[in-house]
């Protein structure tokens, strides 16, 4: 018996329901993502079971052998199958939640990926299910001076959730699923992943920052009507390129040692940075601190 009778289910001319998630600025484990997985699993049991609840018999077909045939269905077309991807290239692949329990996982992690459309095509001559979902999650950190010259764009990084539905009441349970399990650990410092958060520093901090302290360099090394005061105008110009190229550089820093989504089974060794860009963070706003009660004080007078 083949199972051309799953290949009719998708060719129904009826609405779709599709959405994209971002997963961005998450701390997850997994166990959490184990336990999406098991909801998810859990759905596409049950999404297996009215699908086969629904299929005609064949005439020559026996009720006994239908029967067995349907159970069998059920069992391996509704699976969810998972890979995960290692760092050094080494690949797990399974179709159950033990998985994530598994002592043979690649250490670090890069990628989990898992879907319902893989054993459902294999029972269905490559039909996609009529309802489905595709999760990936990338845990690569971005370079750490990164050459990308479009900075303005969010961070780079492609995980996602895609869902597409012909049942609204399925497409609900797994958008709820994502949001509360994988999406509900937010980290407080994902917004510098974020689309023009480069450009809001560069122009609300870093270029405000480094013309203070060029200017009152430069008055002090080249005072007006000094012997050096020709250098002025260099000395500004090169100094301001300088800072401009040590900002991009910090932010760059910063962005790699705050990824945009961390794994905890990864055991991220970036903590030591992490405190460093936290007491040079520190150190500049106390030296901006006193440069504004300073220009105050001077302005008072």
């Amino acid at each position: 018996m083949t199972d051309d009778a799953l290949e009719t289910e998708t060719r129904s001319d009826i609405q779709w329901y599709q959405d994209q998630i971002p997963i961005r600025g998450c701390l997850l484990n997994l166990p959490q993502i184990k336990s999406a997985y098991r909801e998810l699993a859990t759905l596409t049991k049950t999404e297996g079971e009215r699908i086969v609840s629904n299929l005609r018999k064949p005439d020559n077909v026996s009720d006994d052998d239908f029967k067995t045939h349907n159970e069998s269905l059920k069992i391996d077309a509704f699976r969810v199958t998972v890979s995960i991807v290692g760092f050094d290239g080494q690949i797990t692949y399974g179709d159950s939640e033990h998985i994530f329990d598994s002592n043979n996982l690649p250490s670090p992690i890069r990628t989990i990926f898992f879907t319902n459309e893989n054993s459902y095509k294999n029972h269905a001559s490559g039909t996609e299910p009529p309802n489905r979902f595709s999760i990936w999650l990338h845990f690569d950190k971005p370079p750490l001076f990164d050459p990308y010259p479009i900075l303005s764009e969010p961070t780079r990084n492609s995980s996602n959730a895609t869902i597409n539905a012909q049942d609204v009441g399925y497409y609900r349970a797994v958008q709820n699923i994502i949001n509360s399990k994988l999406c509900s650990t937010k980290k407080w410092y994902s917004f510098i992943h974020g689309k023009f958060v480069y450009d809001a520093g560069l122009w609300i901090i870093a270029f405000p920052y480094s013309i203070y302290w060029i200017t009152k360099s430069s008055d002090y090394l080249f005072p007006t009507g000094g012997v050096y005061n020709s250098f002025r105008l260099g000395f500004y110009l090169y100094f301001l390129a300088l800072a401009l190229i040590i900002y991009r550089s910090f932010f760059g820093y910063a962005k790699w040692a705050f990824p945009v989504n961390v794994l905890e089974e990864n055991k991220d060794r970036a903590y030591r940075h992490r405190i460093i860009l936290g007491a040079i963070v520190f150190s500049l706003f106390i030296s901006g601190i006193e440069a504004m009660v300073s220009l105050t004080f001077l302005s008072g007078q």
